[in-house]
C-alpha cells in the first residue's frame, strides 16, 4: 500500500473543501493564508486537518492518506445514472423548466464534479477511493 505524498493529501483536502487554491484552502480551515503552502514546502502531512476532514465529510483516513484502489465503476454507467435521475426529476416536475439538452449538459457537469472526488483509472473507468469507508 502506497502512502500519499503531502501534495496528494493537500490536493484531496483542496477538492473536499471546494477550494481553488491552497491559499483558499488555508483560509477555509481557519489558518493563515500560507499554511497549506508551508505544509507542502515542509513535506508535513496535516494530520489534525485530515482528521477534521474525515469528520466533516464522513470519509476514512485511509482514503485520505493511502493510495487505495477502491471500487471501479464504468464511467458511461455513472453518466447514464446521473442522466436518468435528472430525467426522473423532470418527469416529476422538479426540473420542469429545463430542456433535454440542458439535462444532458448538466449531467456531464455533475460527472465532472464527481471526477474531482474520485480517482480516474482510465479514460472509460472511474474508481471510488473508499471515501465512505468506516473510520
Amino acid at each position: 500500500m502506497k502512502i500519499n505524498t503531502t501534495i496528494e493529501v493537500l490536493e484531496k483536502l483542496r477538492v473536499l473543501y471546494d477550494s481553488k487554491t491552497l491559499t483558499e484552502l488555508s483560509r477555509k480551515l481557519g489558518k493563515n493564508s500560507s499554511w497549506a503552502a508551508q505544509a507542502k514546502k515542509n513535506d508535513a502531512i496535516p494530520l489534525v486537518e485530515c482528521r477534521q476532514a474525515c469528520i466533516d465529510f464522513e470519509i476514512s483516513m485511509d482514503w485520505l492518506l493511502f493510495d487505495s484502489k477502491g471500487t471501479t465503476l464504468d464511467k458511461a454507467s455513472v453518466l447514464e445514472e446521473i442522466q436518468e435521475g435528472l430525467y426522473e426529476s423532470k418527469e416529476l416536475g422538479i426540473l420542469d423548466e429545463i430542456s433535454v439538452e440542458q439535462l444532458k449538459a448538466t449531467s456531464v457537469l455533475i460527472l465532472k464534479r464527481i471526477e474531482n472526488l474520485v480517482t480516474i483509472e482510465s479514460k472509460d473507468r472511474i474508481t471510488l477511493g473508499n471515501a465512505r469507508e468506516a473510520k
